[in-house]
């Protein structure tokens, strides 16, 4: 057994970004990567898939534990550019915990691409945020948040998440509000809220905004994410997207775009954030009964949900590839 080594992190100061998905993660960790000293990969969801399996790797102080660690983190992010070299990041976790793993893996990735600083963008991982502000005091939190009319009518496109949208006004109300008890915690200096909308509207000015917070100097280079031609394993829709300058009129696209019945239930779940956040309400009054959020909840949207898995074969796919590497290591030890 190694000896423990006492707690020393690669970087005291890791940025995650929090935001609902569709709510411009994706774009703002691809801006964040294009500065010359950040490395931001795709998603990881390191917390949410692998702090529930701890207990089948034993003891950490353990190098030949670490090591089934990051290889499974490895398996799991396979369409990661770059990949994760797992004897690197071996080498390069100097703590000797979970936290300490997730340190030496993102900081190998950022050392492969000559960078001295990680971040981390999974929206899932907001649900995880006293796991990391404990491991990580000294973090900076970027939360993004965007008009979730316009978040859900994108993410009720996409190959995941809830397809109704009762589920997913649910869903954005739910994220805001474990938001407010992170942003009541965490010191100020270390959290920044920025809204989708103004970095359509002044891209420039709020990257700024972002590097002063983050103690980074602007680079220009920010604003050209769009030519980055690293691999990045999203639905086609996102990644045209990401691959485009900023779409500045991507804004207010749900006044067209959605239903008087889709914007009604929206508003009757979540009003209370869409005014928090200073977005317009068109219908203060709206209401949805006790009886058809039942039928919603447990008929309709788990046929809708079934319908869409079946079609989501990149889905099924990372699922297989996580289940198997849980049943591996469960059956291993």
């Amino acid at each position: 057994m190694d000896s423990p080594k006492m707690p020393k992190l690669n970087c005291d100061n890791p940025i995650f970004v929090y935001g609902c998905a569709r709510s411009g993660t994706s774009l703002l960790s691809r801006i964040l990567n294009s500065h010359p000293n950040i490395s931001v990969p795709y998603e990881s969801h390191l917390y949410n898939t692998f702090a529930p399996w701890l207990k089948h790797y034993g003891d950490l102080n353990t190098e030949k534990n670490r090591l089934n660690l990051i290889n499974d983190m490895s398996t799991v992010l396979h369409d990661w550019t770059p990949n994760i070299d797992p004897i690197a990041a071996l080498n390069a976790t100097t703590q000797y915990d979970f936290d300490g793993i997730i340190d030496g893996v993102m900081y190998s990735l950022a050392q492969k691409e000559g960078k001295s600083r990680w971040g981390d963008k999974s929206p899932w991982h907001v649900f995880y945020w006293k796991e990391i502000y404990k491991a990580f005091p000294n973090a900076k939190i970027i939360h993004i948040v965007r008009d979730g009319r316009d978040s859900s009518a994108s993410w009720q496109k996409a190959r995941f998440g809830p397809k109704h949208f009762l589920v997913l006004a649910e869903r954005w109300r739910d994220y805001l509000l474990t938001v407010d008890e992170c942003r009541a915690v965490i010191a100020p200096e270390n959290f920044l809220d920025i809204q989708y909308e103004e970095i359509l509207k002044d891209p420039e000015l709020t990257i700024k905004k972002i590097c002063s917070f983050l103690g980074e100097e602007y680079s220009p280079e920010m604003l050209e994410f769009h030519k980055n031609k690293t691999p990045y394993p999203t639905d086609k829709t996102n990644l045209a997207n990401l691959t485009k300058p900023l779409m500045q009129d991507n804004a207010q696209k749900w006044k067209k775009n959605l239903t008087k019945d889709e914007i009604r239930i929206f508003e009757a779940i979540a009003k209370k954030q869409l005014e928090q956040y200073n977005y317009e309400v068109s219908n203060p009054q709206a209401h949805i009964s006790a009886t058809a959020k039942f039928f919603i909840h447990y008929v309709t949207h788990p046929l809708l949900r079934l319908l869409s898995m079946s079609k989501n074969l990149k889905g099924q796919s990372d699922g297989f590839i996580k289940l198997s590497v849980y049943l591996k290591r469960r059956l291993s030890l």
